[in-house]
């Protein structure tokens, strides 16, 4: 359909991806086991989801692929508040991760109501 490195939202989400694996090396390996690895994947698998979106044929399935998207954001705010809430992730970076990755959420809303108003061109 088009080409995924041109949305601001993958922009967005690859370097939300970059910060996440920067701020859980952080996090020993002994603490929170699977916690360090589980918030990388579903940090990672944003920006891919769009980027395999992106490939599609349809608006309709394009936007399918947003939705999976924005479950993968919330997944990761739910490990970045829980990082917080063991304190094995310090709480001003939690915290802004947070931020962006709510940020980077409410694009994906955008895009995919975006995408559904426009239908099949």
């Amino acid at each position: 359909m088009q080409d995924y490195r041109n949305l601001m939202v993958w922009q967005r989400a690859r370097s939300l991806s970059v910060a996440v694996h920067e701020a859980t090396r952080s996090i020993p390996r002994g603490d929170a086991p699977g916690l360090r690895s589980q918030l990388r994947r579903a940090a990672m698998s944003i920006s891919a989801t769009i980027a395999e979106g992106a490939g599609r044929d349809s608006r309709k399935d394009f936007a399918r692929f947003i939705s999976m998207a924005i479950g993968s954001a919330s997944e990761v705010e739910h490990h970045l508040t829980q990082s917080d809430d063991l304190g094995v992730l310090d709480r001003v970076i939690a915290r802004q991760l947070i931020d962006r990755v709510v940020e980077v959420r409410r694009m994906l809303y955008g895009l995919r109501r975006t995408l559904l108003a426009k239908g099949d061109e």
